[in-house]
């Protein structure tokens, strides 16, 4: 009996499994491509970045195609990955400042 049970338990499985590949295949649409950004001659892209009061950009420098951008603040310092040519942070990476 038990044997006969899991037996059929594996074929819904395989049957869901199947029925699910499907549907996805046919009535799922496909993810739309991700934005690019297009500008006129010209015309230069902007990033506008909120930085919290008293801090202040205390490095900036070009890493390949990148721009590294160091923050430092009363209570973190933070590292930024800037893609210049989509104007979007990459990366932020954030460093507290324990009390003492």
């Amino acid at each position: 009996m038990l044997v006969i049970g899991l037996g059929i338990a594996i074929i819904v499985v395989l049957a869901l499994m199947i029925g699910m590949a499907i549907k996805q295949a046919v009535f799922d649409k496909p993810a739309a491509p991700a934005a690019t950004a297009t500008f006129k001659p010209g015309e230069v892209p902007e990033l506008n970045l909120d930085l919290a009061p008293g801090t202040s950009v205390a490095e900036a420098r070009m890493d390949g195609a990148n721009l590294v951008v160091r923050i430092a603040g009363p209570e973190a310092d933070e590292i930024l990955v800037i893609d210049p040519t989509k104007s979007r942070v990459l990366s932020r990476v954030r460093f507290n400042k324990k009390a003492p």
